[in-house]
């Protein structure tokens, strides 16, 4: 479904894009509420599927312009070649066919071997925009060379990111992935999910606390949802780790230990008390909507914009 703009958005997607060739920045004021940063994951924004001749960069910023969502979470999977029977979100499968890893080893070859000019362009694209191009999602998974990880970094630096979404990194990665975070100054935001009885999952506060202890440059991605589905209180590790947290993946859920999705505000994540308290302590905490419910009748656009309003609603209050 095409994205309907209002006349204001449609103008200011214009402007942005005149602006692309003259390199001109932009400054949204969308990226920034009530001293907060909120914004979504390009995720929650639908499948992103251009239109023949059309970059899926342009894409993706008229939908983040279309929901008002300035401060951007760029998934990576758009951007690269597919990969044919992976894992979960970049792992490994656990059966590896000749199809996955030929397709795996054409994926890697690109990123060690592809032009850096690429992450620049997209990079000048979002700021002519006026979007706060703020992190960037990569699972390093288990099967990572170190030139691929490294090549992945510099992917990174191109598209001047100082973090980004581990995605389903595993905590065994954490060695690794230290020794290049600290290199280029970039810091990974560990993901949280749901396993907490596997110890190499990033899900419990022990494991959280393992790899916060093994770089000064490691953070914390705190997805509500999955720590939730988990049984851990998002609250609770909120409120005694927020100088650790880079970035909220913003959901709601009816109960913790695997209560269903619902609308922001009226699930148990209390998410209007860390919304408060980021506005009036002055927490440097991003609030990114990873979109897990959708009101019938609305695009994947629509109920993007109607949660970011709810969260500005809330940091009104």
């Amino acid at each position: 479904m095409r994205a309907i703009y209002s006349r204001r958005e449609l103008g200011k997607y214009l402007a942005a894009t005149a602006l692309t060739a003259s390199g001109l920045r932009g400054a949204s004021e969308d990226a920034v509420y009530r001293s907060v940063k909120i914004g979504a994951i390009t995720g929650s924004l639908g499948p992103a599927n251009p239109a023949p001749g059309q970059d899926v960069v342009d894409l993706i910023i008229e939908q983040s312009i279309a929901a008002k969502v300035g401060t951007v979470e760029l998934v990576n999977t758009p951007l690269e070649p597919r990969v044919t029977g992976g894992g979960i979100g970049g792992q490994a499968p656990a059966t590896v066919t000749p199809e996955y890893q030929k397709s795996r080893d054409a994926l890697r070859e690109w990123r060690i071997n592809g032009p850096l000019d690429r992450f620049r362009e997209i990079r000048r694209k979002f700021d002519a925009a006026g979007l706060n191009l703020y992190s960037f999602v990569m699972t390093i998974g288990d099967d990572f060379t170190e030139p691929e990880i490294e090549a992945v970094f510099k992917q990174m630096q191109a598209l001047g990111v100082d973090r980004f979404c581990t995605n389903q990194s595993r905590v065994s990665a954490g060695p690794r992935i230290a020794a290049y975070a600290e290199k280029y100054r970039i810091m990974p935001a560990w993901h949280t999910h749901a396993l907490v009885n596997d110890p190499n999952e990033v899900a419990s506060p022990e494991s959280l606390a393992r790899l916060l202890a093994m770089s000064k440059y490691f953070m914390v991605n705190l997805d509500l949802g999955h720590y939730a589905d988990g049984g851990n209180d998002p609250m609770k590790y909120f409120t005694e780790h927020h100088d650790r947290i880079s970035h909220i993946h913003v959901k709601d859920v009816r109960a913790l230990g695997g209560g269903p999705a619902t609308e922001l505000g009226e699930g148990v994540l209390r998410i209007y008390d860390m919304l408060r308290a980021a506005r009036d302590k002055h927490y440097p905490i991003a609030f990114i909507l990873e979109r897990s419910y959708t009101t019938p009748g609305f695009s994947a656009v629509e109920e993007t914009r109607r949660q970011i309003d709810w969260m500005e609603r809330v940091l009104d209050s």
